[in-house]
């Protein structure tokens, strides 16, 4: 073997690991940014080391804009869902009777009268939860889905016919994210029917949202990836996570549905983007880390509020905080979010008007002002 021969093979295996290094450092990047301060959201029950203090979660905005739903949990990590009422900032908690079951992930219809609900069960130490319908007229609710699998993020169709959901196929033995393996599904309202939409077996995801046709959808899946590029589980898939991270570095903004099935980022934005939040005029609200567009080469990471119209990206942020669980209303001109600019947790939530682009901090007060709706489970109509 000559000395170019050599040469040449020394490169390569240089080469090669300098990939390796370089998949590793993007996903360390991306782990750390999305799941230790909880940029994709998780459910309560996968953090385990939460401090033992009241807390809530904004989870999305009546279709007219004047109510705020959200999770509430008290220091007994019991989970209710909630709404304010924006113009006189009283705080409703929805408690259901007679059942230890917990109720999260309200997310309204587009007529207003009904929420899509997780109902995350006792009896199986909720590890398992179905999706409900929670009527706001009645104050009842009903289980729609009834197999025995860990679901989340739950959104209406346009016609309020379906409804699109996140599914955990994998309960982790240890680390502080409990559930994994995520997919995209969806349930007919009447029926109760789940179908499975994606098979990439996502390490975690965040709301998936129909297009106005109700067959496309959009949302945000973190790797590790089975079946990407090529089939395989998740939990080996080393070789997937670093190709992806490679190529599209940290967008994972999906758009699927139809004749789409590939796994590759509907929009680029810079290194890292995330959170997909679509409104009913066709818009896509998500974030992205803008060090890199900043110039900001050291120390901590900042996330900002983009939105996506027609092919244009617009900046309407530029808060240099860590900004995590944004939230937008169907109508686009509210945004909630959580800003931790010392990067200590503090986790404050704020409102921002997108018309004006001005913000104020949301304060929920005490909980014992909190006036309390009874719910009724639904008996007649209830899937068996």
């Amino acid at each position: 073997m000559n000395n170019s021969t050599k040469a040449f093979d020394v490169f390569k295996k240089i080469l090669k690991w300098f990939f390796i290094i370089l998949g590793v450092i993007q996903f360390i990047q991306i782990v750390f940014s999305l799941l230790f301060f909880g940029v994709i959201k998780l459910p309560f029950s996968t953090v385990h080391d939460a401090p033992a203090k009241e807390q809530f979660y904004v989870s999305g905005f009546s279709p007219d804009s004047k109510m705020l739903y959200m999770e509430f949990a008290d220091t007994a990590r019991n989970v209710r869902i909630g709404r304010m009422d924006l113009s006189t900032q009283k705080v409703s908690l929805f408690v259901p009777q007679d059942t230890q079951n917990q109720l999260a992930s309200p997310r309204s219809s587009a007529d207003g009268k009904q929420l899509a609900i997780v109902i995350k069960e006792a009896v199986n130490n909720f590890e398992t939860s179905q999706i409900g319908v929670l009527d706001l007229d009645s104050n009842t609710y009903r289980a729609i889905t009834r197999s025995n699998t860990y679901k989340q993020f739950p959104s209406f169709s346009k016609d309020g016919k379906k409804i699109i959901y996140a599914q955990s196929n994998r309960i982790r033995e240890s680390g502080k994210t409990r559930f994994s393996e995520w997919d995209i599904y969806e349930t007919e309202v009447n029926t109760g029917t789940e179908r499975r939409l994606t098979s990439f077996c996502f390490f975690a995801v965040s709301d998936p949202f129909y297009l106005n046709e109700g067959e496309k959808f959009v949302f945000s899946g973190e790797p590790s990836f089975c079946n990407y590029p090529v089939k395989g589980r998740a939990q080996d898939g080393t070789d997937n996570r670093r190709n992806y991270l490679t190529q599209y570095q940290g967008n994972i903004i999906f758009m699927m549905g139809g004749d789409e099935t590939r796994l590759k980022p509907f929009l680029m934005n810079g290194a890292d983007s995330h959170g997909s939040i679509l409104t009913r005029d066709g818009k896509i609200f998500f974030v992205s880390r803008t060090n890199e567009m900043d110039g900001i080469k050291c120390c901590n990471y900042n996330y900002d509020i983009f939105v996506y119209e027609s092919g244009v990206i617009k900046r309407l942020t530029n808060l240099k905080t860590l900004l995590t669980g944004l939230v937008v209303s169907p109508r686009g001109d509210l945004a909630a979010y959580i800003s931790d600019p010392l990067r200590n947790r503090s986790r404050e939530n704020w409102m921002m008007d997108v018309n004006n682009g001005t913000h104020s901090q949301i304060n929920i007060g005490d909980s014992k002002s909190f006036q309390v709706i009874n719910l009724v489970k639904q008996l007649n109509g209830e899937n068996k």
